[in-house]
């Protein structure tokens, strides 16, 4: 994936539930020519910054044409977005194509990032009457899995949406407006037994016991009718509860579905990320797909448990419980951890569809899904490839929801794992300000828990930041601190994979490359899927004269955490490796897309300066020297040999002569 959201607002809104409406930030409505133009728009926004291939992308939207004629055609489409929005919101490789971050806000995206009251009771009730592109047709097979799969996780999205609002009336004592959600919930999907109970309990509550009993046989009626089944047992007996009280009252308790999703509901607060991995499904039942359904989750559990800083229920756990998406959070509860992944896979003509979700047991919502499709050449390779994925993209996940969620909550709510976490969120914001905050809620969090190592690693990183954005007089100074915070880190826990990276990444400012191997390699070892871990090894690499190496290990970065926060010092570093191993052009694109992400960070305008230089674009290098000098006035070609006194002296000079060809000064 292509980069993190831009900070100065989208400039276009898409609608998506309901059917397909482009508009301008102003409202004005925008037209595309082709409902194809419009299918690919609507692909590529869901999530922005992911990278396509241009040959998936013909063959989703044009399978029915020759392969020129599907190619030609995607261009022309891709001709009318750029018409119509402009030439800078598509990210054009030479093979894929992406829509760059923080273009367009799509409802979709705000339906996912709904908090409490966050949208409106009006507008959420439109959203959930609205299907994920209504009354569109598929023009193919593929493209009609993407159509259901997005279907149906906006559904989930919009029951999580709902039920969240629904908390939050019924926290304040209104009910009236918490049924009206919760019937709308109800009739999402007439099939959930969870909204029928949720339903069931508000009417209760309100006083209403026969209509909330007429629920339960409404409820009983259509699972009958639709599927040939009862009830659940949960369900039954809170029915029974309901009937057998004289007068409902809002103390009536939550069955255990609706409970875990609430914050009042005495779920331990594991300190680091917890997770069970839930038995795979396998969709047709058959018994080869069965026992390879189980060789996914107990895989999955191999893998997770070899990661330090993951807590992973035992197989002999985990596997009590049903492997289905809508019971997950039950099954968090019971295990008390935070995380549950649910997946499933689907065999038929030699290929295989896995699909995975991950649950927060807290909120009972969905925080990331995604599906893999493989060929069945080879069974064990495919399973492996499919595990690796799935590793990782959870690693950058949890990581990603734990800081968003520490984000969110009052400073005086936060234990000493948020208040660090809360710290991470502001130091990669990477502005002085958020540093600034970020070391005092590091600070807070050693008063709550003085022998926490984490947050001495957060100290660290904040004065590698300070150091490596100019925020500090001395940047020296800075390193020299922050190795002192980060080996008190490591006295306290050895076996933290974030301690190893940030020390690995200081001492390779300081020159010290052969201790900074060690360290980043023992963190990829520790944590094979943490994408910063090989970001720093591809860092120390490349001071040590070894672009290759490095370029491998950023690729690895970039594969595993599309959405890191770092994600546009992955791509100015990839432009160095490129710069380094004479690929010019290969090493702009990278330095073009890292400045398109961050644009207020100077390396990646370093990387491109030389690039630049390097073709005999002199005016395009002088135009990127103009933008560093707009980002940091006082930059000199000096004060960038301060930090890269380590790097190897040949690509040192390279860089320091292009610069200054470019027209920065020696002195500042």
């Amino acid at each position: 994936m292509i980069g993190t959201e831009s900070t100065t607002g989208p400039r276009y809104a898409l609608d998506l539930l309901g059917g397909f409406e482009l508009r301008s930030s102003d409202g004005q409505p925008i037209v595309l020519p082709t409902r194809k133009a419009q299918l690919l728009l609507a692909y590529l926004a869901l999530p922005a910054g992911q990278a396509h291939a241009r040959e998936k992308l013909a063959m989703l939207l044009w399978g029915d044409r020759l392969d020129q004629q599907a190619r030609g055609s995607l261009r022309n489409a891709v001709a009318a977005i750029r018409s119509a929005l402009g030439s800078e919101v598509l990210a054009a490789e030479r093979d894929t194509l992406a829509l760059l971050p923080g273009n367009l806000a799509t409802d979709v995206d705000r339906l996912a990032a709904a908090g409490t009251g966050s949208i409106p009771d009006q507008q959420l009730d439109a959203m959930m009457r609205s299907q994920f592109l209504d009354g569109i047709a598929s023009p193919s097979e593929p493209f009609d899995d993407w159509l259901s799969f997005e279907r149906a996780r906006c559904r989930g999205l919009a029951q999580s949406a709902a039920q969240k609002a629904i908390a939050a009336h019924e926290q304040v004592g209104r009910l009236d407006e918490a049924i009206l959600l919760a019937q709308r919930l109800v009739a999402l999907d007439p099939l959930r037994e969870q909204s029928y109970r949720l339903l069931m309990r508000l009417l209760a509550a309100s006083g209403e016991r026969s209509q909330a009993m007429a629920q339960f046989q409404t409820c009983r009626d259509i699972l009958k009718r639709e599927l040939g089944v009862e009830p659940s047992a949960e369900t039954a007996e809170f029915a029974k509860l309901i009937a057998a009280e004289g007068v409902a009252a809002p103390g009536l308790p939550l069955p255990v579905a609706e409970a875990a999703g609430r914050a009042s509901s005495g779920l331990a607060q594991p300190r680091g990320f917890a997770i069970a991995v839930l038995p795979f499904v396998s969709l047709a039942g058959e018994l080869d797909r069965t026992f390879l359904a189980e060789g996914f989750s107990e895989d999955l559990i191999t893998e997770l448990s070899r990661r330090r800083d993951f807590t992973v229920i035992a197989r002999q756990s985990s596997a009590l419980f049903s492997g289905a998406p809508e019971t997950a959070a039950v099954a968090a509860a019971e295990l008390s951890v935070r995380y549950a992944l649910a997946g499933s896979l689907r065999l038929a003509a030699g290929r295989l569809r896995v699909t995975v979700q991950l649950i927060d047991a807290l909120g009972n919502r969905c925080v990331w899904a995604d599906r893999y499709d493989r060929d069945l050449a080879d069974i064990f390779a495919m399973q492996d490839d499919i595990v690796a994925s799935i590793v990782g993209s959870l690693d950058a996940e949890v990581r990603h929801e734990e800081r968003e969620r520490a984000a969110r909550k009052l400073p005086s709510e936060l234990d000493a794992w948020e208040l660090f976490h809360r710290g991470l969120w502001h130091a990669y914001r990477f502005t002085r300000e958020d540093i600034e905050t970020a070391e005092r809620l590091f600070r807070q969090a050693l008063q709550h828990a003085p022998d926490f190592a984490l947050p001495y690693a957060g100290l660290g990183y904040a004065a590698f930041v300070k150091a490596v954005w100019y925020f500090a007089p001395d940047p020296v100074a800075a390193i020299s601190e922050g190795l002192a915070h980060t080996r008190r880190a490591l006295l306290l826990d050895d076996g933290n994979v974030f301690c190893h990276v940030v020390l690995g990444r200081l001492l390779t400012l300081a020159g010290d490359l052969d201790r900074a191997l060690i360290h980043l390699r023992s963190a990829t070892e520790m944590n094979p899927s943490y994408a910063q871990a090989h970001f720093g090894l591809a860092q120390a690499l490349i001071y040590s004269g070894a672009p290759t190496e490095a370029l491998a290990e950023i690729e690895v970065a970039l594969r595993l955490s599309p959405k890191d926060p770092l994600r546009s010092m992955f791509l100015t570093l990839r432009s160095f490796c490129h710069f380094s191993l004479g690929d010019y052009e290969d090493a702009v694109i990278a330095a073009r897309l890292a400045t398109q992400l961050q644009a207020n960070e100077t390396w990646s305008q370093i990387a491109l300066i030389a690039s630049l230089v390097e073709l005999g674009r002199l005016d395009e290098a002088r135009g990127a020297a103009r933008a560093l000098r707009s980002i940091d006035s006082g930059f000199s070609t000096k004060r960038f040999e301060r930090l890269i006194a380590h790097v190897p002296a040949a690509l040192r000079e390279r860089v320091r002569a292009h610069l200054r060809s470019a027209g920065i000064e020696a002195e500042g």
